[in-house]
């Protein structure tokens, strides 16, 4: 039997999810044309769908503010793993100017929106069913963590929700001052671990 590429991206991923490993991590860097991905689309124009049902471009989502994007599938035990790091960032990040979220990569809006009653999750989640976010961005494994600077432009890519991407959003937030939650507003980014070794 052929298997489709499809196919073949759900089932190298679900090999690196259940081996405990992610991803390979594309550069800490934008596409080439600032926002173009390597198939030529502009990653902001992707339509991704809310857990509610309501379609949105990427760039609608992430506003004019820094953010986090964590890729992700009900069936990754690492992302699974990493949740609660993901909720308590995104508390710490209330009184920030920054965004919290997490895309479902190969799963339908009421899949996700499922998965998240059931697991109580706060973060706003995302269904991303065609993949097309995730291929406008280059990323083949799930976990995932995209920073994006408050122009959209991807500032750090990572396997997991985990020090180096608040670290980076820190910085972004310090870099933007008080007018947007930097410091002196309250804003103090939950203390997440370093990688695994």
């Amino acid at each position: 039997m052929r298997i489709g590429p499809a196919v073949l991206i759900v089932v190298l991923a679900a090999s690196a999810c259940t081996s405990g490993g992610a991803g390979v991590v594309p550069p800490a860097r934008s596409p080439p044309g600032g926002g173009r991905s390597s198939s030529g689309g502009d990653y902001r124009t992707v339509t991704i769908v809310s857990a509610a049902g309501r379609p949105a471009r990427l760039a609608e989502v992430l506003g004019a503010r820094p953010a986090l994007v964590s890729f992700w599938a009900p069936w990754c035990e690492p992302c699974l793993r990493e949740l609660p790091d993901l909720e308590r960032l995104a508390q710490s990040a209330r009184p920030c100017a920054l965004s919290v979220l997490g895309v479902a990569v190969g799963e339908t809006p009421a899949a996700v929106a499922s998965f998240a009653a059931a697991h109580r999750l706060a973060v706003p989640q995302f269904a991303d069913e065609s993949y097309a976010l995730a291929d406008a961005l280059g990323q083949t494994r799930v976990p995932t963590t995209v920073v994006f600077d408050r122009a959209q432009r991807i500032a750090f890519v990572g396997e997991r929700v985990d020090r180096r991407a608040t670290d980076v959003l820190s910085a972004l937030l310090a870099g933007d001052g008080a007018s947007a939650g930097g410091a002196g507003t309250g804003c103090a980014l939950a203390t997440l671990p370093w990688p695994p070794p």
